[in-house]
Order: C-alpha cells, then structure tokens, then sequence
C-alpha cells in the first residue's frame, strides 16, 4: 500500500504574514483542499487570506535537494522577510 505524496501549502495571514501546513494528497488541488480544510492555531488578531493564493510544494526527502514549487506565488523565506503581494485566488491556476 503507497502513502499518498506529501505537500506544503502556505497560505498569508492577515494583518501580515504567512502560515504553512503539510499534509498528504494527492495532486496540489487536493493539497489545497486538504489544507483549508484544517483546523489552523492562530493568534489572536491574525486570520487566514484563503481569498489569496497558496504556495504549494511538492515535499520529497532530502527535502532541500529534492522538494520543488508547484503551484501559487514565491513567499520566498520567511527569515528574509521579503515584503510580497497576494495575489487574488484561482482555482484553476493550481
């Protein structure tokens, strides 16, 4: 029996910021699926822009050389904290 691939999806938050969740799916529409439909610890006064598009990463091990963006805008490292715009989410971009 396989395991289903595994994927980041990474959403921005309001006011500003952005919050990542693996899960396991099985293409990056149903990563976006699964990932909205979870339960996501925030702190208070910060929501989820799931009017926004998602980054989404492929995930394989050794996930630094092997991992790749599929789908959705570049937030780019969050050390960095390069400023972004979110771009207005499509369904069928992903």
């Amino acid at each position: 029996m396989f395991r289903k691939p595994r994927w980041s999806v990474t959403w921005p938050t309001r006011p500003e910021g952005v919050y990542t969740v693996l899960v396991r799916a099985e293409d990056p529409v149903d990563a976006v699926r699964v990932a909205a439909d979870l339960d996501m610890p925030l702190t208070e006064g910060y929501s989820m822009a799931f009017d926004y598009e998602p980054e989404v990463w492929r995930l394989r091990r050794p996930y630094r050389f092997r991992s790749r963006h599929v789908a959705g805008p570049d937030f780019g490292d969050v050390d960095d904290a390069v400023p972004f715009v979110p771009v207005p989410y499509r369904a069928e971009a992903v």
